[in-house]
């Protein structure tokens, strides 16, 4: 294992990445208990959630029910009492306008596709919820994450689908013709503050900083 695949490893209590997860996490808490006063009992939308998210961050609350929405959710899964399973797609929630009390969403836009769909993404949660939360890691912290390569997200998507060809490049899966390498490349588009606040022009964007520099961006609006 790398020391940048340490630093952020997810499954390390005191990594990096964790660290600023549980900071990040403490306001959500915080927000989800005062909507339990309020409400008496929730039901929390998390785009792209996985339960292992919430065991690592160790939450535990019987008046909030959470639906874990993924496009790759193992039909395995039990649903419980205070979690649920739905297998669906970011870009075509299928819910209402008043399902939930809130939606939340960890470094998954970036992920969507294209320029559009992350637009589409904004969208579907305005539809559904007007209270959200959702985080995206900035384009501009040096260290890019989902590759684990120093400033790999300045490389144009042409030279970074040769690299991509020729190794495995952590959450880029190696691809067998240049067509596809500028696919994987694409699929992971980052975010700066005004593109993300364009998006998201009614939340406050949070900025979460490292030594100075924005290390993520989270749209708020409660």
């Amino acid at each position: 294992m790398s020391f940048f695949k340490l630093f952020v490893h997810h499954d390390i209590p005191d990594s990096f990445v964790n660290k600023f997860r549980k900071k990040r996490f403490s306001y959500l808490q915080n927000k989800i208990e005062t909507l339990i006063r309020e409400k008496g009992n929730i039901k929390i939308l998390d785009i792209g959630g996985e339960l292992s998210y919430w065991q690592h961050l160790g939450w535990k609350h019987e008046n909030c029910t959470i639906y874990l929405l993924n496009l790759n959710m193992d039909d395995n899964n039990t649903q419980t009492s205070n979690f649920h399973f739905i297998k669906g797609s970011a870009l075509d929630l299928p819910y209402q306008s008043g399902d939930f009390d809130l939606i939340y969403s960890n470094s998954v836009i970036e992920h969507v596709g294209s320029i559009e769909g992350q637009k589409k993404f904004a969208e579907e949660v305005n539809r559904v919820c007007p209270k959200y939360i959702i985080q995206t890691p900035s384009f501009w912290f040096p260290l890019e994450p989902h590759s684990l390569i120093p400033f790999f997200q300045f490389i144009p998507h042409q030279l970074r689908a040769y690299l991509i060809m020729k190794f495995d490049i952590n959450y880029f899966p190696k691809a067998a013709t240049y067509k596809e390498a500028v696919q994987v490349s694409k699929s992971t588009i980052m975010f700066s503050k005004k593109r993300f606040k364009q998006l998201f022009p009614d939340a406050k964007i949070y900025v979460e900083k490292f030594l100075g520099i924005p290390k993520s961006y989270t749209a708020i609006h409660l």
